[in-house]
C-alpha cells in the first residue's frame, strides 16, 4: 500500500526530468504529459507517454509503466508496467533513479515477478547511488530484516543517508536505531535529532517514541508537558498505546522534589533547581538540604549566604554521621574567620582529620596551616602552621602555597640567625636578601630603624614590600577570596 500511494509522485518527478535521444522533443513531450496529468487529463497523459515510449525514451517508458501499474488513463496491468519500467531501468540512456527503484521494488514485493532479493538489491543499489532517498530507505530495511544479508551498521548508514535525502521514514528508523544502540553506539542526543526531523515531517511513530523519551525525562524529574504533548499527537495519529501512557503519567503522581531538583542540576539549571531543593529540604530530605546549602555557599541559583550555608552543613554533619562535615569546614575557610571561634576550631579539626598523603588530603593539610597562620581565624599557632605547611609541601612536592608558607618561615629563621650578629659587623650596604631579612625582623619587633642606616633603609623598604606580599598570599591562597588564584607580579607568592 505504501508503495502504491507514492506512484503519482514518481510519475510527476520522472516526467519533469525527461531528456532522451532527442532532448528538445522528449523534453517538450514530457512537459506536456506532466501538464495533462496534473490537470486530470489522464488519457492525454497516457497517449503522450506512449508516444515517448514508442520513440525509445526511457523516461516515457517509466512513466507509462507507472500508469499501467496504477490503472490511470489505461487499464491496470502490473505485468506490462513491470516490463516497461524494467526496460526503462536497463536503457543505456536512463540516468534517473526512478525506473531502477520501481524495478527493484517489483522484485522485492514479488507480486508480478517471483521475489528475488539479489535482483532487488541490484536495482535498488543502482538508484541509491543516485542519492534517491526511497531506494536508500528500502535498502536499509533489507539489510535490517533480510536474514541472508543482515547488517545493522550498513542499514543505519543507508537510513541516515536517506534521511538527508528527504525520507521521513528513514529519519525515524535512524533515530530508533541510534537510540537503542543498533548498528552503532547508543546516543540519545543524536537519536532525538533524527526523531524530531521525522516528527516534523509527520511520522506518527516518531511522536510516540519522542513521548517515551520525554516520559523518561519526566520520571527522572523533568517537566511533564513535553511527554503529554507528544502522546496526544501520537494518539491523534492512531497510536492507542499513547493514550494509556498519557493517562498513567497524569495519575501516577509527580516525581519527588529531590528528583526534580537533581534533574535541573544535572542540566546546569541551578535557578530552576533551587525552589525544589528548598521544598526537598523542608521534607527533611538529606539531598535537598545538602545541595541547598551548596547553592547558598556558592551563590548558584540563589543569593549567596554563607552564614546560612554553614549552619545547614553543621546540622547535616551532626545528623548524618559526617555527611556535610567537609563542606562545613570549607565554608568556614571561605568565610575568612567570620564563622566564629568555635566553628573555626571545629573546621580546623575536620581538616586535621583529612590531612594525609594524597593531593586532596594535602589541601586539608594546607588548610590547617593557613588557619593557624592567619590571625583572623583566632587559631594562631606558628608551630602548627609550620608542621602542616611542611606536610602539604612534601606531599605535593611542588612550589605551591604550602611551600611558599614554608619558605616564609625559612626566611624568618635565617634572619633570626643574622639578627644575632653584632651591628658593627653588619655590612653598610647589605644586599637585598639581607635587607629583606632585616625588614622581617624590624616588622616583627615593630621597630622603626634609623634613617641614616643603609641596612635599615633596605630593610624597611623590604619589610613594607614583604608585608604586602604576605597579606596578598593569605588572600590568594584562601579559596573564595577575590584574589584566589591570581598572580599580579612575578614576585607574588606562588608565582
Amino acid at each position: 500500500m505504501r508503495r502504491a500511494l507514492c506512484l503519482a509522485f514518481f510519475i510527476w518527478l520522472g516526467a519533469s526530468q525527461a531528456p532522451a535521444q532527442d532532448n528538445f522533443d522528449a523534453h517538450a513531450l514530457n512537459e506536456a504529459g506532466k501538464l495533462a496529468l496534473s490537470s486530470g487529463d489522464l488519457a492525454t497523459a497516457a497517449r503522450i507517454f506512449q508516444q515517448l515510449t514508442d520513440a525509445d525514451d526511457p523516461n516515457g517508458m517509466n512513466n507509462l509503466g507507472l500508469l499501467y501499474y496504477t490503472g490511470q488513463g489505461v487499464p491496470k496491468d502490473p505485468a506490462l508496467a513491470f516490463s516497461l519500467y524494467k526496460r526503462s531501468a536497463d536503457h543505456p540512456a536512463m540516468v534517473k533513479p526512478q525506473a531502477s527503484y520501481h524495478t527493484g521494488m517489483a522484485y522485492l514485493i514479488g507480486e508480478v515477478v517471483p521475489r528475488n532479493v539479489a535482483s532487488a538489491l541490484s536495482y535498488l543499489e543502482r538508484a541509491a547511488t543516485m542519492d534517491f532517498g526511497p531506494a536508500e530507505y528500502e535498502l536499509g530495511l533489507l539489510y535490517l530484516t533480510e536474514p541472508t544479508i543482515a547488517d545493522a551498521t550498513k542499514a543505519l548508514r543507508l537510513f541516515q543517508s536517506a534521511a538527508v535525502h528527504n525520507s521521513p521514514a528513514a529519519a525515524y528508523e535512524a533515530g530508533r536505531m541510534i537510540a537503542t544502540g543498533q548498528g552503532t553506539k547508543a546516543d540519545i542526543g543524536m537519536a532525538m535529532d533524527y526523531l524530531h526531523v521525522a516528527a516534523d515531517l509527520g511520522v506518527p511513530s516518531a511522536y510516540y517514541l519522542l513521548g517515551l523519551f520525554a516520559e523518561w525525562e519526566y520520571r527522572e524529574g523533568g517537566p511533564i508537558d513535553a511527554a503529554l504533548q507528544w502522546y496526544e499527537k501520537a494518539e491523534a495519529a492512531g497510536i492507542m498505546e499513547a493514550a494509556s501512557r498519557r493517562w498513567e503519567m497524569q495519575n501516577k503522581g509527580l516525581p519527588s522534589y529531590a528528583k526534580q531538583a537533581e534533574y535541573r542540576l544535572n542540566r546546569d539549571d541551578p535557578v530552576g533547581a533551587y525552589p525544589f531543593l528548598v521544598k526537598s529540604c523542608s521534607n527533611n530530605e538529606t539531598y535537598g538540604c545538602y545541595y541547598q546549602a551548596v547553592a547558598l555557599a556558592d551563590g548558584r541559583g540563589t543569593r549567596q549566604d554563607r552564614f546560612t550555608a554553614i549552619s545547614m552543613f553543621e546540622k547535616l554533619c551532626l545528623d548524618t554521621a559526617n555527611y556535610g562535615c567537609r563542606e562545613f569546614a570549607r565554608t568556614a575557610l571561605l568565610m575568612g574567620g567570620s564563622a566564629g571561634a568555635a566553628r573555626n576550631q571545629k573546621a580546623q579539626s575536620i581538616f586535621r582529620d583529612e590531612c594525609g598523603t594524597s593531593d586532596q588530603s594535602a589541601d586539608a593539610c594546607y588548610s590547617v596551616a593557613l588557619m593557624s597562620w592567619d590571625d583572623s581565624f583566632g587559631l594562631r599557632s606558628e608551630a602548627v602552621a609550620r608542621q602542616y605547611a611542611e606536610t602539604s609541601c612534601q606531599v605535593r612536592n611542588a612550589n605551591n602555597e604550602a611551600c611558599q608558607m614554608q619558605r616564609h618561615y625559612q626566611i624568618q629563621d635565617s634572619w633570626k640567625d643574622f639578627g644575632q650578629q653584632n651591628t658593627s659587623r653588619k655590612p653598610s650596604k647589605p644586599n637585598f636578601f639581607e635587607g629583606l631579612l632585616y625588614g622581617l625582623v624590624v616588622g616583627a619587633e615593630q621597630q622603626s630603624g634609623s634613617g641614616n642606616n643603609a641596612a635599615t633603609q633596605y630593610g624597611e623598604a623590604a619589610r613594607q614590600r614583604e608585608a604586602a606580599r604576605t597579606q596578598f598570599a593569605i588572600e590568594a591562597m584562601r579559596p573564595g577570596s577575590r584574589h584566589y588564584g591570581s598572580c599580579p607580579t612575578v614576585n607574588s607568592p606562588g608565582c
